[in-house]
């Protein structure tokens, strides 16, 4: 089973809304780089039920993101900071002190 990064930076943001044995199961697969064989045998069950586990917990970490967007604004507003420290750097004129301005307006909104 191939794993998707992206759903690990969802459980930073929402790994405590899921039960303690899914995160726990979760965090031995992602985290601990642990095997299905290896989880089956410290949980006591199937393979299968393992896997289960996982999905599960993928599956509930996304619908919360899609949901509540909080990784979406998240990486949005760090582009948007790069941006800022982009535009800082080569100040030379009035109009980029409005670019800074606009984007930090924009940063203060969503927040």
């Amino acid at each position: 089973m191939a794993k998707d990064m992206t759903v690990a930076f969802l459980f930073d943001l929402y790994g405590e809304l899921l039960s303690a044995r899914q995160r726990e199961i979760f965090e031995g697969y992602y985290n601990e780089d642990l095997s299905l064989s290896e989880l089956s045998d410290v949980y006591g069950i199937t393979r299968q039920g393992v896997l289960q586990n996982i999905r599960s917990a993928e599956n509930k970490l996304k619908e919360t993101e899609k949901k509540l967007k909080l990784a979406e604004s998240l990486l949005r507003n760090r582009k948007r900071a790069e941006g800022i420290q982009t535009l800082a750097a080569s100040i030379k004129d009035g109009s980029v002190g409005d670019q800074i301005a606009l984007l930090a307006r924009q940063i203060w909104e969503e927040l």
